[in-house]
């Protein structure tokens, strides 16, 4: 009977590892933070429909998103590092921006980004 208990407490914690560990991998690139902020034109002018990519530098990790009627944007979900945020919308020169993250609760300034007329 002791040993039968003694199986269950082993299997149950691998079970209970099994689960965890992929908590912890993933967590670090997906978290709680996030990135917010406007995009305009060179007149200053909202633009909507910029898509957005958020890369973790070192990772294949990256979130997407676009910006609104009124050019406003948000990436949720960004663990802690340093991402590589890129804006794209057919007909402007696409732009960049870096945010390094070292606390996923720690408060962005809003990003103002002004995309210019190119290719």
């Amino acid at each position: 009977m002791k040993m039968v208990r003694n199986q269950k407490v082993v299997w149950g914690t691998l079970a209970l590892c099994m689960v965890c560990l992929p908590i912890g991998v993933f967590g670090q690139a997906r978290g709680a933070g996030r990135v917010t902020g406007t995009i305009r034109d060179e007149s200053g002018s909202p633009l909507p429909g910029v898509a957005i990519s958020a890369t973790l530098k070192g990772s294949k990790t990256e979130i997407t998103a676009a910006s609104d009627d009124k050019g406003l944007w948000a990436v949720y979900g960004l663990g802690r590092g340093e991402w590589h945020v890129e804006f794209y919308k057919t007909g402007y020169a696409p732009q960049a921006a870096k945010v390094n993250l070292e606390d996923e609760l720690a408060r962005v300034p809003p990003i103002a980004i002004h995309l210019k007329k190119g290719a």
